[in-house]
């Protein structure tokens, strides 16, 4: 399919930078083998944007898996002027279990 009329269309500068860009991202995984086995992961994001122009992306993550060879984790990014995030992991091995959790809040200043 070829479409003729583009007129619309307007050419932008592959240099021209777009202002106002915040946002985070959140990934959970869990895996474990045997029976029984159990995982759960659960994730959630959200973006403010308050009425001085400043942006506020936040975002956690949550893992767990309970069986043999269990793995966990979080991972978090952050886009936007100033980012926190942290991702933290436990390995219980009395419990066969593994614990994951994170964090990322970023901030887009005006």
């Amino acid at each position: 399919m070829q479409i003729a009329d583009l007129s619309y269309l307007e050419t932008i500068s592959d240099s021209l930078p777009i202002a106002g860009e915040v946002g985070v991202v959140v990934d959970a995984y869990a895996s474990a083998t045997g029976i029984p086995s159990h995982t759960l992961t659960d994730t959630n994001a959200t973006v403010r944007l308050l009425p001085s122009g400043v942006g506020i992306a936040r975002g956690r993550g949550f893992a767990v898996a309970v069986g043999e060879d269990s793995t966990a984790g979080v991972t978090v990014y952050g886009e936007g002027d100033r980012v926190i995030g942290r991702t933290k992991s436990h390995y219980f091995p009395n419990r066969d279990m593994t614990i994951s959790r994170g964090f990322v809040i970023a901030i887009d200043l005006p």
